[in-house]
């Protein structure tokens, strides 16, 4: 996910007060203002998911949290540079899996009964209707915050079909993978340049240090 090191909780309509932003007319007319609009709107998340992400504001990214507009901030570079990794890496073994394709920054709403909660994990396989795997390039300051990590984890594990969950380190190379079984999720994790991530749900592996090309030092 885009770095929240800067993110903000908006709701549709308002700006944060102290020298936040007013959007104008369209998506990139930023202007800094004192002030806060108070057009208020909740969104379900099927709304969330069909409005134009301009209606939100300036930033890179929007999700629908409980109700609430949360906006991102641009990724590093890094960020991005794994996540075109991981894209070539599946596309070409997707290749093999018509029913099966890789998305990046689709929308996925958690199967809650409000049903307020959508989710935009930074890419994922969708085979059919429904995701299967999802993946999220996990930045420091996420790291340095666990419990929102930890209910992102769970609203990305409420999303109907997802049997896989990869959080990929963006400045280590290691692989945390959270597997559904049954009724609960299993654990492992993988590091290392001689390490594979297996995605059993469509049954290919990835190699770890191929998805960390141009990123770490060799050998790292």
């Amino acid at each position: 996910m885009g770095d929240p090191g800067v993110e903000a909780e908006l709701w549709v309509g308002e700006v944060a007060q102290g020298g936040a932003w007013q959007v104008g007319p369209g998506c990139d007319s930023v202007t800094g203002m004192d002030t806060a609009l108070h057009d208020r709107r909740f969104l379900d998340a099927d709304e969330f998911l069909r409005t134009d992400q301009c209606e939100f504001g300036p930033a890179w990214r929007y999700e629908l949290v409980r109700g609430a507009i949360v906006a991102h901030a641009a990724p590093s570079p890094e960020h991005g540079v794994i996540l075109g990794n991981l894209a070539r890496e599946i596309g070409n073994r997707l290749r093999d899996h018509p029913e099966c394709r890789v998305e990046i920054g689709s929308g996925a709403v958690a199967q809650y009964e409000q049903r307020d909660t959508a989710r935009i994990p930074d890419a994922m396989i969708r085979c059919g209707k429904h995701p299967r795997v999802l993946f999220e390039v996990v930045s420091p300051f996420e790291l340095r915050h666990k419990r929102q990590r930890d209910q992102r984890r769970s609203d990305l594990q409420a999303i109907e079909g997802v049997e896989e969950i990869f959080e990929i380190y963006q400045d280590e190379m290691l692989a945390h993978a959270y597997r559904r079984q049954g009724g609960s999720w299993t654990f492992e994790w993988v590091a290392g340049p001689d390490a594979v991530v297996e995605l059993r749900s469509v049954g290919f592996t990835v190699s770890l240090a191929a998805l960390y090309e141009r990123v770490l030092p060799e050998g790292a």
